[in-house]
């Protein structure tokens, strides 16, 4: 997947939303929110971030796929 394919799609793997909240809250809790993150909407940086990590879970997904043959 694309970086524009995922912002076409629109909806974020449950294991982006996951992580990224991990990340925001860790941030914020015990960086000084030092990443400011907000995920609003389209354009905001936990947004962005997340798009990033639904290419980086659907590149693993079909890593997996092709591995089992599939």
């Amino acid at each position: 997947m694309t970086l524009n394919e995922a912002y076409e799609k629109g909806d974020h793997d449950e294991r982006s939303i996951h992580l990224y909240e991990y990340i925001a809250h860790l941030d914020y809790s015990e960086g000084d929110d030092s990443m400011g993150f907000s995920s609003g909407g389209d354009g905001d940086n936990g947004e962005a971030l997340m798009y990033l990590l639904d290419c980086y879970f659907a590149h693993k997904d079909k890593q997996s796929a092709d591995k089992a043959g599939l």
